[in-house]
């Protein structure tokens, strides 16, 4: 197996134990212990399943550094499709995984309200609430601001594929679309926050079950193509 075959499997696996990662903290734990539109209900999860909250802070924080050696790996392999969008391509990925790293913090803000320290006996149960709300709120909004970074490593990681045609073209095409997706999902939030429903942010996220998943298994399982030796 070559240097490039090499570099495409561990870039696969990197991936795939960040999306493991991504997918217990967002997927498995958090429809668990936030229930939408009650506050109370959120926070007696937290605190009855404190230990499974602190995992997926954790988990996020993890899923972060598999990425940000995932882009290394992406940088080394696809660069010959061009420095250049290749640097975008690493750069906006580091920025999203920074942003990932930091947005754990409003997770552990609330955990920080709900603890037993003198200063928080200053504060109400009812006051107590809407603090960690207010960081799960923020959390929220930091993941969306997270998206933007990845949807621009999306599209130029896209671009690379089919500028340098190591994979399959047809997987560049499918991580624009995905990216695109992200951009649509966020921004909308962003600018309609009081008319947009779950159904919409499901509904933009789906072509994201496509692209990604896809040049994922592919590096892992089939790496890129190989170079003829002249």
């Amino acid at each position: 197996m070559n240097s490039n075959q090499k570099t495409a499997r561990v870039a696969g696996l990197l991936w795939l134990l960040a999306a493991a990662a991504t997918g217990f903290s967002l997927v498995y734990v958090r429809p668990r212990l936030i229930v939408s539109g009650d506050a109370a209900k959120t926070v007696d999860n937290i605190v009855a399943f404190e230990s499974l909250f602190r995992a997926a802070i954790a988990s996020s924080i993890l899923s972060q550094i598999f990425f940000l050696f995932f882009g290394v790996m992406i940088f080394r392999l696809l660069k010959g499709g061009g420095k250049t969008l290749a640097m975008v391509c690493l750069t906006s990925l580091l920025v999203s995984a920074g942003i990932g790293v930091v947005n754990s913090l409003n997770n552990i803000g609330a955990l920080v309200v709900l603890g037993d320290a003198d200063y928080m006996k200053a504060f109400q149960p009812d006051q107590v609430t809407a603090l960690v709300m207010t960081f799960l709120r923020l959390n929220n909004s930091g993941i969306g601001l997270g998206e933007v970074f990845m949807a621009l490593f999306m599209c130029s990681f896209g671009l690379l594929i089919i500028r340098s045609g190591d994979l399959p073209r047809v997987l560049g095409v499918l991580l624009m679309i995905g990216a695109c997706a992200f951009l649509i999902n966020t921004f909308t939030k962003i600018m309609i926050p009081h008319f947009y429903p779950v159904l919409m942010t499901q509904l933009t996220m789906l072509p994201n079950a496509f692209g990604p998943l896809a040049t994922m298994l592919w590096l892992l399982l089939k790496g890129v193509k190989e170079r003829q030796q002249i």
